[in-house]
């Protein structure tokens, strides 16, 4: 990597599968160094050892050339403007070609010795046609390396047949230089070894395993009759396992998160009572599932280890659930289950390789139950108010590689 004031550095470039030119590079001279972070703007070239060449150029940059459909206008705009940016390099040699995406449109860059760069750009627009809105494409790249090669009869010869992608415009601006320009020597192929660039997003999926706590402690407000109040009828760890899916973005640092989990809940063996000289139990148990939906961050804070932290929401179900208390003569069910609220779940962790640990907790909807029985001095009525929340330790491992973790 070539900074602007001629520092020349060797490492490691944290690959994070460029589609457009990188706003940061973070680059460690080692593999223990510690992570230093570049701007893109001042940075001159950037060559990777998959054979990937990156150079800063002035190029005729036309930000007009739009092909999401969302950014389409009703004519073909055209608004070209000087600008330094990072290209990649394609062909060096008597005629040179340079490729550049901005905003997911593809723009390539052609140009002859002793002649001002042209540029190539993927355009789309608007027509409306038969009473419909459509989209016409109006990338005239033919017509232009038309008139910019129509010397070379090498080159109008196999135009016709010319896609516009980066192989075939290689091979048009190579004939140029084997059949036509001076040296009639071919240029230099700027070739990336191995895979083409991985897809803007990956799926890793992966299997959970740690412990959940839940609380949910009575409160009976005061109640001089409130045989329940302080209990908790959960207060356990229970073992959690549960299967993740996530949908993470080329540069790794966010993803959408999916789990499914499953674990009991409550205490399977009665917790004895005594209040107004009455003996009991109650229990409260049964299995829950919780799917969960959220975003995740990354951020490295070494070779290896990343800060993780997320938020998004649980759904819970709970199956086979008992609910009972037996006070005197009296048995009846006190409470099923826990609601959620609007309030997300927030989760915090470090994440190495294919491991991840993490800490969840979310709070649940305030409720009430009352309760009847029977006492010696007559017939009582309580109730009660709790707010439940929980907190989970998981430990993660990622089922697929992730071509990312590799430099």
């Amino acid at each position: 990597m070539v900074l602007q004031r001629g520092d020349t550095l060797r490492g490691e470039v944290e690959n994070d599968f460029w589609e457009e030119p990188p706003v940061t590079v973070r680059f460690r001279t080692t593999a223990a160094a510690p992570l230093a972070t570049y701007s893109g703007e001042f940075i001159e070239s950037l060559y990777l050892t998959s054979g990937r060449l990156l150079r800063r150029e002035t190029l005729p940059l036309d930000r007009a050339a739009e092909t999401k459909v969302d950014l389409l206008s009703y004519s073909v705009v055209r608004r070209q403007q000087p600008e330094s940016v990072l290209a990649d390099v394609l062909l060096l040699g008597p005629a040179s070609l340079r490729s550049l995406t901005l905003n997911g449109t593809r723009h390539f860059f052609v140009q002859r010795a002793g002649q001002p760069y042209l540029e190539l750009a993927a355009r789309n627009y608007l027509v409306n046609k038969d009473g419909a809105t459509r989209i016409a494409d109006g990338n005239d790249f033919k017509s232009q390396l038309l008139r910019y090669f129509g010397d070379c009869e090498a080159v109008t010869h196999r135009l016709a047949k010319t896609d516009f992608t980066a192989q075939s415009l290689t091979g048009l601006v190579q004939a140029y230089n084997l059949h036509c320009s001076e040296a009639r020597q071919a240029g230099r192929e700027i070739a990336v070894r191995g895979k083409a660039p991985q897809p803007p997003v990956a799926v890793q999926l992966g299997v959970l395993a740690g412990l959940r706590f839940n609380s949910l402690r009575f409160d009976g407000q005061g109640q001089t009759n409130a045989v329940l109040d302080n209990a908790n009828p959960d207060a356990q760890f229970h073992p959690q396992l549960g299967l993740y899916a996530d949908v993470v973005n080329g540069r790794r640092r966010l993803a959408l998160h999916s789990a499914v989990m499953v674990s009991r809940f409550g205490q399977r063996q009665p917790v004895a009572i005594a209040a107004n000289n009455l003996t009991g139990t109650y229990e409260w148990h049964g299995t829950l599932v919780a799917m969960q939906v959220g975003l995740r961050g990354f951020l490295p804070v070494g070779s290896q280890v990343r800060l993780l932290a997320g938020v998004g929401y649980e759904f819970n179900s709970f199956w086979d659930g008992f609910s009972a208390l037996s006070l005197g003569a009296d048995q009846a069910g006190f409470i099923y289950e826990f609601h959620s609220t609007g309030l997300p779940y927030l989760e915090a962790g470090l994440s190495r390789q294919r491991f991840a640990f993490t800490l969840l907790g979310r709070i649940y909807q305030d409720d009430t139950f009352a309760l009847a029985y029977r006492a010696p001095s007559g017939f009582l009525q309580t109730t009660y108010a709790y707010t439940p929340w929980s907190l989970s330790a998981m430990l993660s491992y990622r089922f697929n590689a992730d071509p990312g973790a590799q430099r």
